[in-house]
């Protein structure tokens, strides 16, 4: 396995919250890597995550360092709400902000964050990192982030990267398979991963030519 089921998981976990679907514990863990137990095992952590850290294998103690960018903002504080309340196994989480949100300490259910002057270099010390930012940021930081056999997982949630041949658009559910390319990431605006979700099976029985969407927010 490769670092592409942690991307997976932690697109799956977001992606249906915000669509509004509820997921089982044992549909988080099958995008995990796993062994013959019912349990995920450090064993098989993804080969990816094992060159970034030395750690001994121990099973039933699979965890990641999440980063937030953004997450004093509205989508980031929900980023960290379904971190939250789903069962994705996060050691810690770094929270990343701007000079003026660094300094000030949130509550969460990992614990007290305060949050940091967001760092490209502090960023890569994660395993996976959220970036809930502008274009703009994302195009300049997302690869800084990633680049590298010790950089982190990115999944970008802004529109930087969507139309990047090199950089897989991702709908959990539909094409997990698709981050096996990348530790770059993105996902579609949110009209489209809504819209996918009831369009993927009728496009596997009759193949759609195309699809117009508009949205009016």
């Amino acid at each position: 396995m490769k670092f592409s089921s942690v991307a997976a998981s932690a697109l799956f976990l977001f992606s249906t919250s915000a669509l509004g679907f509820t997921t089982s514990n044992r549909s988080v863990v099958s995008f995990l890597p796993q062994t013959k137990s019912i349990q995920p095992s450090r064993a098989s952590l993804p080969s990816i995550l094992s060159q970034k850290h030395s750690r001994t294998n121990t099973a039933l103690s699979m965890s990641y360092t999440v980063g937030v960018v953004g997450a004093t903002g509205a989508v980031g504080k929900e980023i960290v709400g379904v971190l939250e309340n789903r069962d994705f196994p996060v050691s810690k989480l770094r929270i990343f902000g701007s000079s003026r949100s660094a300094g000030k300490e949130l509550e969460t259910n990992f614990g007290k964050v305060t949050v940091e002057l967001f760092d490209d270099d502090k960023a890569r010390e994660c395993d996976v990192v959220f970036l809930a930012v502008s274009g703009d940021f994302a195009l300049e930081h997302a690869k800084k982030i990633s680049e590298g056999e010790d950089g982190a997982v990115v999944i970008d949630n802004s529109s930087a990267f969507r139309y990047k041949p090199d950089v897989p658009l991702c709908v959990p559910e539909i094409n997990a398979d698709a981050t096996k390319k990348s530790k770059l990431v993105a996902n579609p605006n949110c009209t489209t991963a809504i819209g996918l979700m009831a369009l993927w099976p009728l496009h596997k029985l009759f193949k759609l030519k195309r699809v117009i969407m508009s949205t009016y927010q």
